[in-house]
């Protein structure tokens, strides 16, 4: 049996911004609305559930509140140098250098923050928050760069 969630209907939404370094024109910083779905496979428990909708929920919402209104910058990028000084951090790309307030960054341990690498970062703290039951098979997160256009990332446990 599949478990959906549709970010775009639940809510489970967030804004932020970033770049591609080695992309034409995502090089330039630019932001997305970005929607966040999961899908479970899994079969029924004793109570009648695959899984709580609310654990799941709760959980992406954890993840994404991280996320929301923030730059999001590459923590392992070959071609960008962030580095953190004091209250401000630097992204070093190119020609372009870029300064934040450290408040307003989020550093992620990605080589690049596109929407195929978001999906797998999701998936990764996915599962260090919830603790699957053994009736779950696979998951799937998928990231929207608004409506219409994302990425998914599955994995079978």
């Amino acid at each position: 049996m599949k478990l959906k969630l549709n970010g775009w209907d639940l809510n489970i939404v967030f804004s932020s911004c970033h770049f591609l370094a080695e992309h034409n024109k995502c090089s330039r910083l630019h932001g997305h609305n970005y929607g966040v779905h999961l899908t479970l496979e899994g079969d029924v428990d004793k109570t009648g559930l695959v899984m709580d909708f609310v654990v799941l929920k709760r959980a992406l919402n954890e993840i994404i509140d991280d996320l929301d209104h923030k730059v999001m910058l590459p923590g392992n990028s070959p071609v960008t140098k962030v580095v953190i000084e004091g209250d401000q951090v630097t992204a070093d790309s190119g020609a372009k250098h870029y300064s934040f307030p450290l408040e307003d960054v989020v550093i992620l341990d990605l080589d690049a923050i596109s929407a195929e690498n978001l999906a797998y970062f999701i998936l990764q703290r996915m599962k260090t928050i919830i603790d699957l039951p053994d009736n779950i098979h696979a998951i799937g997160i998928g990231v929207d760069e608004g409506k219409g256009q994302g990425a998914w990332i599955w994995e079978k446990l």
